[in-house]
């Protein structure tokens, strides 16, 4: 992603302010360019260049890690840029660059509830599981946020996506730039694309989990109450679904004690994260995305009443043994 200057002049995405005023320096070739006004100066301090002032372009955040790898680049660009006024800027810009979307997709099911201004998006995943999304809004502002998460997911896997914390638009510093109002619109853009996203995963798998309903709930009458817990509904509601695929393994971690409070933590006695490890034969004429798909449909009641986010490991018999005597 590049950059524009205040005064409008694109910046090259490895450019750093050096210790001269106005001068800009490209750090994979050293050679400056100039451009009088000032982009990263604040407080009458710029970043500087070389040794004792460049920050580390390796560096990351744990925060970071997590992200999307396009999230993350465009989170680490925002960061560089310490003014609000020009983060507000920079978000004007991603605006304009926006691809248009296409006037069929504009319907009420792709529009963003709870925004100050109009905003559609649209969620497709492919057979590999990567998302692809398209938007558009009638304020410049707004239509910057979704442009920076079109960019950011775009290529994502629907995994990714919908293990992703908002926490990351404070990260970037981009928080600091909008209005409570606006802020929430943004947290209902993401969530909406995480809902769109777990939608067109459930909408693949339907067809296979429907095929297994009648199984499903004579399996799940056969469950040993010991794996019941009425304190725990939603763990239970897990293990009895996932039955259905005879598992040799399964596993399920819950992790929503580490996420309390967390905006999406809206499950039955907040139970909301969870990770699940499942070995079965029946995944073997599967493709990865088709078994996350099957287990998302298996699921699809928690997922749209209780689980904000779930990770998932499916293994074939055979790959199990390999891992196991690595």
């Amino acid at each position: 992603m590049g950059f524009v200057s205040s005064s409008g002049a694109r910046v090259p995405q490895d450019a750093r302010r050096c210790g001269k005023r106005g001068a800009w320096c490209d750090r994979t070739s050293g050679d400056v360019s100039w451009e009088r006004r000032s982009w990263v100066l604040t407080r009458g301090r710029a970043l500087k260049c070389g040794a004792r002032g460049e920050r580390s372009a390796g560096r990351r955040t744990s925060l970071s890690m997590q992200l999307p790898k396009n999230l993350a680049e465009m989170v680490r660009k925002f960061k560089l840029v310490p003014d609000p006024k020009l983060r507000y800027q920079q978000l004007l810009f991603l605006a304009k660059e926006l691809p248009p979307m296409d006037d069929a997709l504009k319907t009420p099911e792709n529009k963003v509830p709870g925004c100050l201004s109009t905003v559609f998006v649209d969620v497709t995943v492919n057979e590999n599981g990567e998302v692809a999304l398209a938007g558009d809004s009638d304020a410049q502002l707004t239509k910057g946020l979704i442009a920076l998460l079109i960019k950011g997911l775009s290529g994502a896997t629907a995994e990714e996506v919908l293990a992703l914390s908002a926490d990351f638009i404070a990260d970037s510093g981009l928080s600091v730039s909008l209005t409570p109002g606006r802020n929430n619109g943004f947290l209902n853009m993401l969530g909406t694309i995480k809902n769109k996203t777990r939608e067109a995963l459930q909408s693949s798998g339907r067809e296979s989990s429907e095929s297994h309903a009648a199984e499903a709930d004579a399996i799940a009458e056969d469950v040993s109450d010991d794996v019941v817990d009425p304190s725990r509904p939603v763990y239970s509601a897990i293990v009895r679904k996932l039955q259905v695929l005879k598992p040799t393994v399964l596993e399920i971690r819950d992790d929503s004690a580490s996420h309390a409070g967390h905006a999406g933590a809206k499950g039955l006695n907040g139970e909301s994260h969870f990770a699940i490890r499942v070995v079965s034969s029946m995944f073997s004429e599967l493709s990865v995305v088709k078994r996350h798909q099957l287990i998302y449909a298996l699921l699809e009641d928690e997922m749209r009443d209780s689980i904000h986010a779930l990770q998932i490991k499916a293994l074939t018999v055979d790959e199990h043994d390999k891992v196991k005597a690595l």
